[in-house]
């Protein structure tokens, strides 16, 4: 399952989280990225703050429509979802989904609904419980099934059994400042925003435990609200800038204090507004629920991986010489080289001496293997054939074999 971000706590568009928010937009990045999205959805999603990516789905939380929809995999513009879940939603905020298909909804009533794997429009929740006053305002779930649910200033976490209003805690983290996100990254680490920053707690933290690590500082260009919250397969750490900024931020997996991002995502071509949720895939790739959009914009990864280094190929192997020495014809066979050079094979060139003077030379394409010389093209005595592999850098080192000949 693909662990992400989930949570949000948001109001109306021009007063999200306690208000009218004004954010300076930090100073440019070495390390700016200014890339267009690879897919817009846009079809039911009208105002989309919740998102999670399961399976390929998107699932996404429109916080004025009272509605959780779902998208196919690789839906693109003005597709239609696949399934719509209405039933007994409250403006939501977050949503996930778990390892057996059931799509849990943070309200803004302070509820958590949970559909069936194949809820749609009308389908009442199979349950409900409450996370106490105020509103639940982001989710997720963690690697080991546990619900976390972001209060104002508390992570609430509970079991899948949980039940009741209020249901019962396992645990809670307590003191933090007032946030809106909640991410539990495959380690367990759980990590939340805390206005202008980012602070990481151990799988088992408990009460007003002391963070990890924070990230925090002008340099972060972190802005509050921060809204979205994840983690990749190599740890590195995102959050989305809502409202003026419209960024959202990468940082190295041992980030710490003030520290600058790896990768500033933002400016027009993004068409970045407002992000919200957002969802990190193993590789990098974001999908960001873009408030001020109103639509679902999925990105490239930001650390593609570096082109490979392309050397030339090594020497082919087992080249042999075939036939007596008066024969007629005398075949040269050879196989490709063990190494490649990081590039494929796309020919070979065989040429064919006695001492220094060239008596043949001949090119084939990548799939030769094998060739017959007449006993007319050679010299009696001793004979060297030499054959070497090409690919895009160019060609490699000779294999080489003499063979008598004599006439």
């Amino acid at each position: 399952m693909n662990r992400t971000i989930r949570v949000v706590g948001l109001g109306a568009a021009g007063a999200l989280i306690g208000g009218t928010l004004v954010a300076t937009a930090p100073t440019a990045s070495a390390d700016d990225v200014n890339t267009a999205p690879v897919r817009k959805i846009t079809g039911a999603t009208t105002s989309p703050f919740g998102l999670a990516k399961v399976g390929g789905r998107t699932y996404v939380a429109n916080f004025g429509q009272n509605n959780v929809v779902v998208y196919a995999a690789g839906a693109n513009g003005a597709a239609m979802p696949i399934r719509t879940m209405n039933s007994g939603l409250n403006s939501p905020r977050g949503v996930d989904v778990d390892t057996n298909g059931f799509t849990y909804v943070a309200n803004n009533n302070g509820l958590v609904s949970v559909f069936a794997p194949d809820a749609d429009t009308g389908d009442a929740p199979v349950k409900t419980f409450g996370t106490g006053a105020g509103a639940a305002l982001g989710l997720d779930i963690g690697p080991t099934g546990s619900i976390f649910v972001r209060k104002a200033t508390t992570i609430n976490v509970y079991s899948p059994a949980a039940a009741g209003n209020p249901a019962s805690t396992t645990r809670q983290i307590t003191g933090l400042p007032a946030g809106n996100g909640v991410h539990v990254a495959a380690s367990g680490t759980t990590w939340a925003d805390a206005g202008a920053a980012l602070r990481a707690y151990a799988s088992n933290a408990n009460g007003g435990a002391t963070p990890l690590r924070t990230i925090s500082g002008a340099k972060t260009e972190l802005a509050a609200p921060i809204v979205g919250i994840g983690t990749d397969s190599k740890g590195r750490v995102y959050a989305s800038n809502f409202n003026a900024v419209s960024t959202v931020v990468a940082f190295s997996a041992s980030a710490e204090n003030n520290v600058a991002p790896l990768k500033v995502l933002g400016g027009p071509a993004t068409q970045l507004s407002s992000p919200g949720h957002l969802s990190v895939a193993g590789d990098g790739g974001l999908t960001v629920a873009n408030f001020g959009g109103p639509s679902v914009l999925e990105f490239r990864t930001l650390f593609p991986k570096p082109a490979p280094v392309v050397k030339v190929p090594g020497k082919p192997r087992a080249l042999k010489v075939a036939g007596k020495q008066r024969a007629k014809t005398r075949k040269v066979s050879w196989r490709a080289p063990a190494n490649n050079g990081g590039a494929r094979i796309t020919g070979y060139r065989l040429v064919v001496k006695k001492g220094n003077r060239v008596l043949l030379r001949k090119n084939f394409g990548a799939s030769k293997r094998s060739y017959k010389i007449k006993r007319s093209k050679l010299r009696n005595g001793k004979n060297v054939v030499l054959i070497k592999a090409k690919n895009t850098k160019g060609f490699g080192k000779n294999a080489r074999k003499s063979f008598r000949v004599r006439k």
